[in-house]
């Protein structure tokens, strides 16, 4: 069995309701498949700036609308409806969650200070978010389960920012650390507005990115996921089910096409399916580049040279010509003034798909 305490993620990435991501964009999140939102019932900080911006009313429901989901946005700047550090108290500093009685979590909805929204400067300090932070999650005798580290935020998101990970049982409360605010740790402050957690995070899937590659190449395509595991996944081409009897990789994190040919240029997305519902990936399109002589996701100067070697030589059945004659863009069997229109209009985009 996993020993829970010594699990440490490693720079997850941070997924929140605009789908601003460290490192890719992802698809539109519904909070109605997360699990129930768990509000914390009590909870302390190690820093206070005065009684007005106390970590209880991070979890009071203050400035927020009746009702609230994490597609609720934070009121911009007021009182009592956030928790700012103490002057001079940014990194290191913590709050701590705690409940009434023992909860599975296995997600965390974060929203961050508005008080530079829209960069209007509404405080006169306008980096209060912390961007990176730690969670730790606490048994009911302050033991360790399980850390979380390497969390990201993106300042001047008015919704709520996502953080789906392996479920905890057993959490009587949850640590927030700070490692880094917005500026670069400048700010002398820093600290939450609204925070709740869930027992699960739906899936929510990346785009894996268009690609482009030369027949007969190799290709992959991964669905980057966050929320909470265990995940299954289930690639699709053009809207259908790939058969795993066919491509072994259909049901794995990563699709790997092999030996590509014309028919499976098309649209790649992958259903992935975890404890509360599923998520699709945006889809991705696989193209053919014919121009990719050295099959290298390019179509640039080292393809040209080819290219140039096989116009000089000029008919495909031409012993010196490259085995397969892959410059004959039109498969006339000569490479000619034909070709290199192809060509060029490749070279010129240059990036293959």
């Amino acid at each position: 069995m996993r020993n829970l305490q010594s699990f440490v993620l490693k720079r997850p990435h941070c997924l929140i309701r605009a789908c601003v991501l460290a490192g890719f964009t992802c698809a539109a999140h519904l909070a109605a498949a997360d699990g129930p939102m768990i509000r914390p019932d009590t909870a302390t900080a190690t820093s206070a700036f005065n009684g007005s911006y106390a970590i209880t009313h991070a979890i009071s429901g203050a400035g927020l609308p009746a009702g609230f989901t994490p597609a609720s946005e934070h009121a911009v700047y007021a009182t009592n409806n956030h928790w700012t550090t103490a002057n001079g108290k940014t990194i290191g500093e913590s709050a701590t969650f705690s409940f009434a009685t023992t909860k599975t979590i296995g997600g965390f909805y974060m929203w961050c200070h508005q008080s530079a929204r829209g960069g209007g400067g509404l405080a006169n300090n306008p980096y209060y978010c912390a961007t990176l932070f730690d969670l730790e999650l606490l048994d009911a005798s302050n033991g360790v389960l399980a850390t979380r580290t390497g969390l990201m935020a993106t300042p001047d998101v008015p919704v709520a920012q996502i953080y789906g990970f392996e479920a905890v049982q057993n959490v009587r409360a949850v640590r927030f650390i700070v490692r880094a605010t917005a500026n670069g740790n400048i700010s002398p402050y820093t600290g939450l507005a609204e925070v709740a957690f869930t027992s699960c995070v739906s899936p929510i899937v990346a785009s894996p990115g268009n690609k482009g590659i030369c027949p007969g190449g190799s290709i992959e395509f991964t669905a980057a996921v966050n929320g909470t595991p265990p995940f299954s996944y289930q690639w699709r081409f053009n809207g259908n089910p790939i058969d795993p009897l066919v491509n072994s990789s259909a049901t794995k994190p990563t699709l790997e096409i092999t030996n590509v040919r014309d028919e499976v240029a098309g649209t790649y997305d992958c259903v992935v399916t975890g404890p509360c519902s599923s998520g699709i990936s945006p889809g991705a399109t696989l193209s053919v580049c014919t121009s990719d002589l050295t099959c290298d996701g390019q179509v640039d100067d080292s393809d040209f040279q080819l290219f140039v070697f096989a116009y000089n030589t000029l008919d495909c059945v031409d012993p010196t010509m490259p085995l397969g004659c892959p410059a004959d863009l039109n498969e006339d069997g000569v490479v000619d003034d034909a070709d290199f229109v192809i060509f060029i209009a490749a070279y010129n985009q240059l990036v293959c798909g």
